[in-house]
């Protein structure tokens, strides 16, 4: 049975990988989404990409190749390993790299080329508008999405305890228990996200004022539903393992035969529609020019990357002279920090009690 979830990883790897090749080569072309006087939100001189900017587009084409630097090792310890379940835990880490790699990326690739932009377009805009309109948490959840979860957990946790209770002298805990602890954990972090998501605020120009703002909500929308279907695949891997566990290999072989390739005709379909909302939004993005914003709080002085403490400015990222730092000091931060020592905690846990 094991050997043949180790498959299904493998099938799922590979999926993976095209999804990172196309991933790849969408970032590549950003730097010029906004035309050739453009690199990414910086308004460039018109030399600018036949001298330092040809240097500056490469390094950041390499840049992108960490996350396969990271990730080629690894696999290759898992496949020598014979333990190929771990694949899905490489790639859920993977997830969480490219998309830290590539922001920090972008941001440096924009502090590099700001020295080449066009004098005019540097200077801050001399007003800007914040929207006043409180947002909250359950005014972007869907009560459906909310129940569906709930009874998925309480369902799992029920059969889960049904069958260890049943014959306990066969069971280890950290079998039964042990992965739908981490997913729920998981599930964790991704509510952490979507408040960190809907808590995010940041002044817009005056000057189109209403582009920027609706592409934003249309953005953050976007987000929320994505860490949605995230939570929704971690409650169906929940869900699924007591029968996994409890069935017999032949039987478990059928039904999870039906139920990899139904995912898998569920995700290349969602694929296409992450794909096609995504241009959608780039270009309403397009529309919004971009501008400089006053430096109300200093941050550029009072930011030190990558980690902060700096109780005057309120925000969870702050924004230094060498790019975005946390901002421990923001209650989303304690939380943030008590997440990742949770989960270092209980992944040690289960190690330990092997």
């Amino acid at each position: 049975m094991l050997t043949h979830i180790g498959q299904y990883a493998v099938i799922t790897y590979v999926f993976f990988w095209i999804i990172r090749i196309n991933g790849c080569i969408r970032r590549g072309r950003q730097p010029l989404l906004r035309g050739p006087e453009w690199f990414f939100n910086v308004h460039v001189q018109p030399d600018f990409y036949t001298g330092a900017g040809r240097d500056l587009l490469h390094r950041y084409w390499l840049r992108m190749l960490i996350p396969f630097a990271v990730d080629i090792p690894i696999a290759v310890a898992i496949f020598r390993s014979g333990n190929l379940m771990l694949l899905n835990f490489l790639m859920i880490a993977l997830c969480a790299i490219i998309h830290i790699n590539h922001s920090y990326s972008v941001d440096l690739a924009e502090r590099q080329a700001r020295p080449f932009a066009v004098a005019e377009a540097e200077q801050p805009v001399a007003s800007v508008v914040l929207s006043l309109t409180p947002r909250r948490m359950r005014d972007y959840s869907n009560p459906v999405v909310e129940w569906i979860l709930a009874l998925s957990t309480v369902a799992s946790a029920a059969l889960l305890l049904r069958y260890f209770f049943a014959v306990p002298e066969h069971h280890n805990w950290r079998l039964v228990f042990g992965l739908p602890v981490v997913y729920f954990y998981l599930q964790l972090g991704i509510v952490w996200v979507k408040r960190v998501v809907v808590a995010w605020r940041t002044p817009v120009p005056q000057a189109q004022a209403a582009e920027h703002l609706e592409a934003r909500e249309e953005t953050r929308k976007h987000y929320l539903r994505m860490c949605d279907v995230y939570r929704l695949s971690a409650a169906a891997a929940i869900l699924f393992w007591p029968a996994e566990i409890s069935m017999s290999p032949d039987n478990f072989d059928r039904v999870f035969q039906i139920w990899f390739y139904g995912w898998m005709v569920v995700s290349i379909v969602g694929t296409v529609w992450v794909e096609i909302r995504r241009k959608q939004l780039v270009k309403m993005a397009l529309r919004a020019r971009p501008v400089n914003l006053p430096d109300f709080l200093h941050e550029s002085k009072i930011a030190r990357w990558p980690v902060c403490y700096q109780p005057s400015a309120p925000m969870l990222m702050v924004r230094g002279a060498r790019g975005y730092s946390l901002n421990l000091a923001n209650t989303l931060g304690y939380l943030g920090a008590a997440y990742m020592v949770g989960f270092v905690a209980l992944i040690a846990l289960l190690r330990l009690s092997r």
